[in-house]
């Protein structure tokens, strides 16, 4: 057998997990980005920069983001009996929490890690063959532990379950079974968001090229989201960007170009979409996506590449848009050909995720895709405007 289908096979982890220890170990994991790279070096080797890729992975030095430093990794609660201590210890990375009132601790493993860390991450466990998720997480932008989105601050709580359909948008793939005792459990899935997410499944197309030492032209058996329908195009980044799904079909069976309505249904129950989860929505809502026949995500957005430059992002917004036309150009100025993500798309407060601390409630903000004027942002970059001109005095 040749390289490339074993660099493909070689990319899902398998884990047996005994149903008597809690904690397994998991096995390094080599996603299939390596088959890839022969033919699409230079966008595989982006690609592994992006947060998409980042976001699960085992849990090691490398990938939990926060601090185990004596002083910055204990996290004291409103209570003050209770606290949570993150560890390192020579078996791994633990948090452990104490009741000092009740004379009681509780600790658990990091296994895995979801989030990339470029806004947080938080963290799961498995325990009798199945994921739960741990009490801590890590903020990004505070550079700390904090309670997990949606736990009460000053409460011990291992037993939240992460069933596959919560892993949806943070691994290519994911599957649990277990034998008939149902004492021994395996679980098979591979990581990050991956190649064969948006693309399909590429082992037949790496064994058709591999077999022809590259010489056939095009994507034989690989689905490419470029050539696909708007709406598919849109469905394949509304999995996980168009907020709460019902389920149709089970977690992890949408395949690349197939209509989402079929596996899954929108969450009717959300009058207002999230800036968190529902960008497709808020999208859709939009006068530009309206107007223009074949705007997609991937009108702005080049998956296979980091994009975090708001100047470059505001060339696509000039590619329809002539700033001599906009009705405050004058004061403007030079921000017509930086500002016009900051001003039409700004951060917005999210509704669906509100993290608890010993002092307050917050929600963190997220990029709005509602492409729209909004006369307060606009007022304070004129306003910022205003200000940089006048001479000092």
């Amino acid at each position: 057998m040749n390289t490339r289908p074993i660099a493909w096979v070689t990319a899902l982890g398998v884990l047996a997990c005994s149903g008597k220890v809690s904690q397994p170990q998991s096995t390094a994991l080599l996603l299939e980005a390596t088959a890839c790279r022969p033919c699409h070096q230079g966008i595989v080797d982006t690609y592994l920069e992006t947060a998409h890729y980042r976001t699960s992975a085992p849990a090691t030095a490398e990938t939990i983001r926060g601090s185990f430093a004596e002083g910055r990794n204990v996290l004291q609660t409103r209570v003050p009996s209770v606290r949570f201590k993150l560890e390192h210890r020579q078996q791994g990375f633990y948090q452990t929490a104490s009741d000092l009132s009740r004379m009681t601790s509780r600790s658990e493993r990091f296994d895995l890690v979801t989030g990339s860390g470029r806004k947080g991450q938080s963290y799961l466990y498995w325990r009798g063959g199945r994921l739960f998720e741990l009490p801590v997480s890590y903020l990004t932008g505070l550079d700390q532990w904090i309670n997990s989105p949606g736990y009460l601050d000053g409460q011990i709580d291992f037993d939240r379950p992460i069933p596959p359909r919560c892993l949806e948008c943070h691994a290519t793939t994911f599957q649990l079974s277990s034998d008939p005792t149902g004492l021994s459990y395996t679980a098979q899935f591979r990581l990050g968001i991956t190649c064969e997410k948006c693309h399909g499944d590429g082992r037949r197309h790496i064994e058709i090229h591999a077999a022809n030492s590259g010489a056939i032209k095009g994507g034989e058996e690989i689905r490419n989201p470029a050539h696909f329908p708007r709406d598919r195009k849109l469905d394949n980044c509304a999995l996980c960007h168009s907020g709460v799904r019902g389920a149709i079909q089970p977690p992890f069976s949408y395949r690349p170009g197939e209509p989402l309505e079929a596996y899954s249904r929108p969450d009717s129950g959300a009058a207002v979409p999230d800036v968190h989860g529902n960008q497709i929505a808020l999208l859709r809502q939009t006068k530009c996506f309206r107007g223009s026949p074949e705007m997609s995500c991937a009108t702005c957005h080049d998956v296979h590449r980091t994009q975090r430059d708001l100047t470059e992002l505001a060339q696509k917004c000039l590619a329809c848009h002539r700033a001599a036309d906009h009705k405050n150009g004058a004061e403007i100025g030079a921000l017509l050909m930086t500002a016009c993500v900051d001003c039409h798309m700004p951060d917005q407060r999210s509704n669906a995720i509100q993290i608890n601390t010993p002092t307050e409630q917050f929600s963190p903000f997220y990029r709005s895709h509602a492409i729209a004027v909004y006369p307060a942002v606009s007022s304070a970059i004129l306003q910022t405007r205003r200000s940089a001109s006048r001479p000092d005095r």
